[in-house]
């Protein structure tokens, strides 16, 4: 079943102290300290940059690049496996020559290589980004399965950067709080993760593409991460918009299908922008009440790269069948 993100609201209440008339008022209580960080609940949830099978190329620089856009594949029940194929047959029947699957691939391992598996039957690399679901070492053996079976899937957490020639990937895979975790083991993302992955991004070649399980914080209700009438996203993601002009993101599916520039402006479908942010939406093809108010049975994305710029294209098998 699907979520979305939920904010907790959180109550202080301050103590009620009694004191006599004779007593001298008690000193302030000390200020409180500030919350620790999240512990990263899965030590090899983000590879070092620097180490060995980090970095690997896939594609020379030909003028321009298609990238299928997948998040949230969620069940690996029959129905959804065909709707699945069918958002991806689309996917290379408009070009696509890489996929990118972004959170949510499963609960467990057999869902996970089931739902890699629909993606990778397509002949197309995939790169794998976990969510808040994914288990490492669960994710890992899925993976390991489909390789055996000739497949080319590259798991983002180890390989850190993917060179595409018109475009380099580099990501942030797990969720950022542990509240927001579905399985004990699965990834949190921190502080030092946020600030290797901001140093790497202007070393690499432009531009750079951005993918991680959660969307930046936005302002408004046009942004990537509004639930409920909230923007549920990571603040700290803002600064890394600076270092890469393109990025895809996940799990708030309710924003799915929509775009965004640098100042949080919407970007309209194939309108070309030097910066652009996608949340494809969830592609599991359970129908889903979008923040606008309509109600999507599963999406996904085209993304083009064309020199410094690039434009988006949703895809909704369902609509098209109208």
């Amino acid at each position: 079943m699907r979520r979305a993100i939920f904010t907790a609201a959180v109550l202080s209440l301050p103590a009620c102290r009694e004191k006599a008339a004779s007593q001298p008022a008690p000193p302030p209580p000390p200020a409180p300290q500030p919350q620790a960080a999240p512990t990263r609940s899965a030590a090899d949830c983000e590879a070092p940059f620097d180490g060995p099978g980090a970095r690997e190329k896939l594609r020379e620089r030909k003028g321009e690049l298609r990238i299928g856009a997948l998040a949230g594949l969620k069940d690996a029940d029959d129905d959804n496996l065909a709707f699945l194929r069918k958002l991806i047959a689309e996917l290379k029947r408009r070009g696509a020559e890489v996929l990118i699957a972004d959170g949510d691939l499963g609960d467990n391992p057999d869902e996970q290589e089931t739902l890699l598996g629909a993606l990778t039957e397509s002949g197309l690399p995939v790169l794998a980004v976990a969510g808040n679901r994914e288990v490492r070492s669960e994710l890992d053996a899925a993976e390991d399965e489909l390789r055996k079976k000739g497949a080319k899937i590259i798991d983002l957490s180890h390989t850190r950067i993917v060179e595409l020639g018109d475009a380099t990937v580099l990501a942030l895979p797990g969720g950022f709080e542990r509240r927001q975790l579905h399985s004990e083991g699965a990834c949190i993302y921190v502080q030092k993760d946020l600030d290797a992955l901001a140093a790497e991004l202007p070393r690499v070649p432009q531009p750079a593409l951005l993918v991680a399980a959660v969307p930046p914080r936005g302002q408004d209700a046009k942004a990537l991460d509004v639930s409920e009438g909230q923007n549920v996203g990571d603040p700290r993601l803002a600064a890394l918009l600076k270092r890469a002009p393109l990025g895809i993101f996940g799990q708030v599916w309710e924003s799915g299908g929509r775009a965004i520039d640098g100042q949080g402006k919407p970007v309209p479908p194939r309108a070309e922008s030097e910066q652009l942010y996608l949340n494809p939406g969830a592609a599991d093809h359970t129908p889903w009440p979008m923040s606008d108010g309509t109600i999507v049975a599963g999406q996904a994305a085209l993304l083009t790269v064309h020199g410094h710029k690039a434009f988006w294209e949703p895809v909704r098998v369902t609509e098209e069948k109208r």
